[in-house]
């Protein structure tokens, strides 16, 4: 109740905290690193939109500090299932963790079935602010943090960790992430940029996923790797959508299907070309918990965090 009650204290009365203090910790006010917007989904969207101002919930584990860091980016249902299945697990691995909200600030509660509210490319300069936010922090190592999203925060990951956002959003003289962790992101999309990444990505996928599948995160993460970029992906059998943060099998009628899709666009910014979503689109997915497959995915992404953020 008083994290609530801060979050709509520090919103309502617009502060930020420009100079982060060791005594900032809970759910903390910020703005994303700019924005987009664009005219119509037809057209692309053009950079220079204003920053939104969301929140996001810092945590540290115990001790002194500096801390490496992960900051979390949400699937299309919001943020409340990621901070039981990551947060406490990785605090006690030495780490601290930023989860940020997409949502609240926005007046938004879900885009699984109305994905053109907030998309994926609009939440890129939310987990930018965020870096810029926590890098400030006295007990942050800004020079070791990670970025790890979930389904439609894995899709944010995965635009996040190309080389052109780190040239929008991380210039010189500003932090970048260093390792990007996409859980069962959408990787069907085909767009240049996508082809460069700016630092090592590992991809976390379940080989029965109906929503968002494995294969074309396999054959990118394939690509990848080829033309030399330190790009792997980890694929769990028998592991269905949100296979970590699901607590039981269940069909979602409503939610917005394009697992069957290649969306192809002549940029990240769109727009997408109609002719490449005819007739794919669908209604329903299927989201499921596999306790194996979970287990399997916090012993790797351990090992991956430890190595990559050494």
């Amino acid at each position: 109740m008083h994290r609530t009650l801060l979050l709509i204290l520090t919103l309502s009365l617009g502060l930020t905290t420009g100079v982060a203090t060791a005594a900032d910790i809970g759910v903390l006010a910020f703005h994303s690193a700019g924005g987009f917007q664009r005219a119509a989904t037809s057209e692309p969207f053009a950079p220079g939109g204003a920053p939104a101002q969301i929140s996001g919930e810092l945590l540290l584990p115990e001790g002194p500090g500096p801390f490496p860091a992960v900051v979390f980016a949400h699937g299309c249902a919001g943020n409340r299932f990621v901070e039981p299945a990551w947060g406490e697990f990785l605090r006690k691995a030495g780490y601290a963790t930023f989860n940020v909200d997409s949502f609240r600030g926005r007046g938004i509660n879900e885009v699984c079935t109305q994905g053109a509210l907030l998309t994926p490319l609009q939440r890129v300069p939310d987990v930018y602010g965020a870096l810029r936010f926590i890098a400030a922090h006295p007990k942050i190592d800004a020079r070791r943090v990670a970025l790890m999203g979930f389904s439609h925060g894995g899709m944010v990951t995965m635009f996040a960790s190309t080389a052109w956002a780190k040239e929008q959003f991380a210039p010189a003289g500003q932090p970048a992430f260093r390792a990007f962790l996409p859980f069962y992101p959408y990787c069907n999309g085909v767009f240049p940029e996508r082809d460069k990444v700016s630092a090592p990505v590992r991809i976390h996928s379940g080989a029965a996923d109906d929503w968002t599948p494995a294969r074309p995160c396999a054959e990118l993460a394939a690509a990848l790797k080829a033309s030399g970029q330190d790009v792997a992906i980890d694929v769990y059998p028998d592991a269905y959508h949100s296979f970590d943060q699901a607590r039981s099998f269940t069909y979602l009628p409503a939610v917005t299907n394009a697992a069957a899709c290649s969306p192809q666009s002549p940029s990240i910014l769109g727009p997408v070309v109609a002719a490449s979503m005819a007739g794919c689109m669908k209604k329903g997915a299927s989201v499921g918990p596999n306790s194996s497959a979970y287990e399997q995915a916090r012993l790797r992404v351990r090992a991956q965090l430890d190595e990559l953020l050494k």
